[in-house]
C-alpha cells in the first residue's frame, strides 16, 4: 500500500468538477474530461472504475490512460496486469509509468532495470527526476556498449537497412552479448529512436526557413534573402512546442530578430534555464564577417539539448548556403 500511495503522487491533480459533470462530458467524447475522471477515481482509491476509464483512454492509445489501468490493477494487487499496461504506456514516452516501473524494480531489487527506468523517465519529460539519477552509472557491459555505438553508427539512417539488420541481431541476444544486455538495452534505444525523431524537428524547421527566404529571393521588390526572421516567417504558423530554436547567428541579424526562440516564447516554455543559456551562447558565438551577402545565400542553425542528463551538451544543425542540411555537433543522448 505504501508503494501505491507513492504512485498517486505521480498522478496530475484532478479537476474541482463532481463526478456526475465529468461522467456527463466524458460521454461525450471529451477526452480530457475521461482524463480528468480517471485521475478522480485513482485519488479516491475507486480501482474499478479508474481500470474501466483507464482500458478506455488507452485503448483510444491516450497513454496516461494505460498508466492510470497499470495503478490500478497493481492496486487490486494484479501485478500482471499492471505491469502490462505500465509498460505499455512507458514504450510510448509516457514519463509517470516509467517512474512507476522503476519504482517497482526497484523494490524488487533489479538496481540496473530500475535505473533504466528511471533515465527514461527523464528523457521523456520528468525532469525532476533527472537530478536524482546517478550520472555515469554504468548498466551495460562492454559488450552492450560497443553494440550501443553500432548501432548510432548503422541507425544514422533509421531507414537504412544497416539499422533493421544490427536491431535483428539484438533480438538473437547472442554471445557476446549478456542477458542483463538484452534486457536493457531495448529501453536505451527507446531513448536513442525517440531523439533521432526529434531531430526531424530541426530539419523540417530549417527547410521551412529555406522556402520562406526563397520567396523572399524570388520577390521581384525583394530580390534577396533575409536574416530578419520576423521578415523571413512573416506567414509562419508556429508549433505549441518545440526542442529545437532556429534561426540566424544574432552577429548576422543585427537588431532584427534572429531566433525562433525570440518570436515564439510561448513554445518554449518547457526549455530549461540551463539549456536555454547554452543555446542562447551557440547563436551569440559567430561573428558578423563569417555572414554570407543575403544577395547569394545565407546560414541557418537549428539548436536543441536532446540529452537532459546533460543539459549544456547541444545538438546542432544548420542549412548550407547551397540548402545542404548538416550536422555540426552531435547531441544524441549518451549511455
Amino acid at each position: 500500500m505504501k508503494f501505491i500511495l507513492l504512485l498517486l503522487l505521480l498522478i496530475p491533480a484532478a479537476y474541482s468538477q463532481d463526478e456526475a459533470t465529468l461522467m456527463k462530458a466524458c460521454s461525450k467524447h471529451d477526452l480530457p474530461a475521461c482524463e480528468t475522471l480517471g485521475a478522480y477515481y485513482i485519488k479516491l482509491e475507486n480501482w474499478d472504475k479508474a481500470i474501466i476509464v483507464g482500458e478506455a483512454l488507452c485503448g483510444k492509445d491516450l497513454t496516461i490512460g494505460c498508466t492510470y489501468a497499470g495503478i490500478a490493477f497493481l492496486a487490486k494487487g494484479k501485478g500482471k496486469e499492471g505491469n502490462t499496461y505500465l509498460t505499455k504506456a512507458c514504450d510510448k514516452f509516457e514519463p509517470f509509468a516509467c517512474r512507476s516501473l522503476g519504482r517497482l524494480m526497484k523494490t524488487s531489487g533489479e538496481g540496473n532495470l530500475s535505473h533504466l527506468y528511471f533515465r527514461r523517465a527523464c528523457h521523456y519529460g520528468l525532469k525532476e527526476i533527472c537530478s536524482e539519477l546517478q550520472k555515469g552509472k554504468k548498466i551495460f557491459s562492454p559488450a552492450g556498449l560497443d553494440f550501443i555505438k553500432k548501432i548510432q553508427e548503422d541507425c544514422s539512417d533509421t531507414h537504412a537497412s544497416a539499422c533493421s539488420d544490427r536491431l535483428n541481431l539484438l533480438s538473437a541476444c547472442s554471445a557476446p552479448l549478456t542477458k542483463e544486455d538484452c534486457l536493457l538495452l531495448p529501453g536505451h534505444f527507446s531513448i536513442f529512436f525517440r531523439a533521432k525523431l526529434m531531430q526531424s524537428e530541426a530539419k523540417f524547421s530549417l527547410l521551412s526557413v529555406v522556402a520562406a527566404e526563397k520567396v523572399l529571393k524570388n520577390d521581384p521588390k525583394v530580390k534577396r534573402y533575409s536574416y530578419d526572421l520576423v521578415r523571413v516567417l512573416k506567414d509562419y504558423k508556429p508549433m505549441n512546442n518545440y526542442h529545437y530554436v532556429f534561426g540566424f547567428m544574432h552577429s548576422c541579424s543585427g537588431k532584427a530578430k534572429s531566433t525562433s526562440f525570440e518570436l515564439f516564447a510561448q513554445s518554449y516554455q518547457n526549455l530549461n534555464a540551463r539549456s536555454s543559456s547554452s543555446i542562447r551562447g551557440y547563436f551569440s558565438k559567430g561573428k558578423a564577417g563569417d555572414c554570407y551577402d543575403l544577395s547569394g545565400g545565407f546560414e541557418a542553425f537549428a539548436v536543441a539539448n536532446v540529452d537532459p542528463l546533460n543539459p549544456s551538451r547541444l545538438d546542432v544543425w544548420k542549412i548550407d548556403q547551397d540548402s545542404n542540411l548538416i550536422q555540426v555537433v552531435d547531441g544524441l543522448p549518451l549511455p
